[in-house]
């Protein structure tokens, strides 16, 4: 994205010009220790936000919905859940429950019906935007604003094209600086986002076990198209170590599972060999009593006989014994490499997570850097958007079901839904003109 900036290298003369840049460059300094402190929030659901569904591999299948003015979402074929007080892991909880088994149509480009069924962990939903801001008063344009987390009274007064009152007739610029630092944030800010995108696409790939996924493309992203070559390189280099850690750990399960099967093959043709031993063994004491009950052998041969037999239990029963623990083995093997599989599913729709959140911030903070940067190329001047001039802040939210006034200042954090309404108290100081 390209920014066209007015000439900015005039200056204010005089005290107000002084003081006027003086708070500029606190609000510079606001506006980055906000970035570099603050973590993201999250809060419940509540009407006007807007989530997105998606689906593990089936990208296509994604859609976005509003909370309704009732607290209900409308999630397509999915069905009407009520969102409003809820969390989002509370929310996809809920629908990935409703939604486990599911039989969903669909259609290829041949027009052939074809059918998926659901599981509910193939569902994700992520918050897409909050309710917005409300402002109005001694502002240049009111109106809605996006919300971003974090985001102060004093900022939503500068996003909303700052301080405008007929109290207010003086204009000046800005240290083409601080411009500068804006641009730096924002390129900063642009790069976060290119490698959350190309780190979202190397996971996917894993996750679909699908090397050929499509790239990110130079239009999803801001940044140069070297940059982007670097950073999908980069992640390729991650992927490879990871598919062959992964290559690693199977080939592992795999020769032991091997493994357990051929003893468990040598100990069940032993238990068969063992097997007819005793029989034989059994049936050859039974004719030694036999000839010994009839006078026709000494009575010493059934010691002999009978320890022969006792000794090829003893070894079918040490057998049996042993192919009993290998076969618990193999079971165990089995067990841990399906353990293995869900553990690395989860530790990818994790990172997938993640990079979302990753994007999703960066583009917000691009969002409002970039209106900071629009309004210092406003031909009006920006004076707006970085005096401290006196003007209070009254903040009207949504507790319990009614619309309250909470107290708060210009450095207030803000909340998704509330409504502000700016006020100029009184007139600028007069001050002499001084070089």
């Amino acid at each position: 994205m390209t920014f066209v900036l007015c000439d900015l290298c005039g200056k204010a003369s005089g005290w107000i010009g002084d003081q006027f840049r003086s708070f500029a460059r606190g609000l510079v300094a606001i506006f980055f220790t906000l970035y570099a402190g603050a973590a993201l929030a999250d809060f419940d659901l509540e009407p006007g936000d807007n989530v997105r569904v998606t689906f593990t591999g089936l990208d296509y299948l994604s859609f976005e919905s509003v909370i309704d003015v009732h607290g209900y979402v409308n999630l397509q074929w999915l069905g009407q859940f009520e969102a409003q007080g809820l969390s989002l892991e509370e929310l996809e909880q809920r629908v990935r429950l409703d939604a486990s088994g599911k039989i969903v149509k669909q259609y290829n480009n041949n027009g052939e019906i074809f059918i998926i069924q659901l599981d509910g962990d193939e569902i994700e939903i992520s918050r897409n935007g909050y309710r917005p801001i409300i402002i109005g008063g001694d502002v240049a344009r009111t109106g809605q604003i996006d919300y971003r987390p974090g985001v102060t009274a004093r900022e939503a007064v500068a996003l909303a094209g700052g301080v405008r009152s007929q109290l207010l007739t003086d204009d000046v610029t800005i240290d083409p600086i601080q411009l500068m630092r804006w641009q730096t944030a924002y390129g900063q800010a642009a790069l976060d986002q290119a490698e959350a995108l190309t780190r979202k696409w190397r996971v996917t790939t894993e996750l679909l076990q699908n090397m050929n996924h499509p790239e990110p493309m130079i239009d999803d992203v801001s940044v140069s198209e070297t940059v982007l070559a670097d950073l999908i390189a980069e992640q390729i280099k991650i992927r490879t170590v990871n598919l062959a850690n992964e290559a690693g750990e199977r080939h592992f399960f795999e020769d032991a599972e091997e493994q357990a099967g051929e003893r468990i093959a040598i100990l069940q043709k032993q238990k068969f060999q063992l097997a007819k031993a005793l029989a034989a063994d059994e049936e050859e004491e039974a004719r030694v009593i036999s000839l010994v009950d009839r006078g026709l052998a000494p009575g010493s041969r059934i010691a002999d006989t009978r320890r022969t037999t006792v000794l090829s239990a003893t070894r079918l029963l040490d057998v049996d014994e042993d192919l009993a623990a290998t076969s618990l083995v193999l079971t165990r093997l089995r067990r841990d490499r399906e353990q293995y599989e869900q553990e690395r599913s989860l530790r990818l729709l994790q990172e997938r997570r993640d990079a979302n959140l990753a994007i999703r911030e960066s583009t917000l903070q691009m969002d409002t850097i970039a209106k900071y940067l629009a309004g210092a190329s406003n031909e009006m001047g920006i004076d707006s958007l970085i005096t401290d001039i006196d003007y209070t802040v009254r903040i009207y939210r949504l507790i319990e079901g009614e619309l309250q006034a909470v107290r708060g200042d210009k450095q207030t954090r803000l909340l998704p839904g509330d409504s502000l309404e700016i006020k100029v108290e009184e007139l600028l100081p007069e001050a002499p003109l001084t070089e």
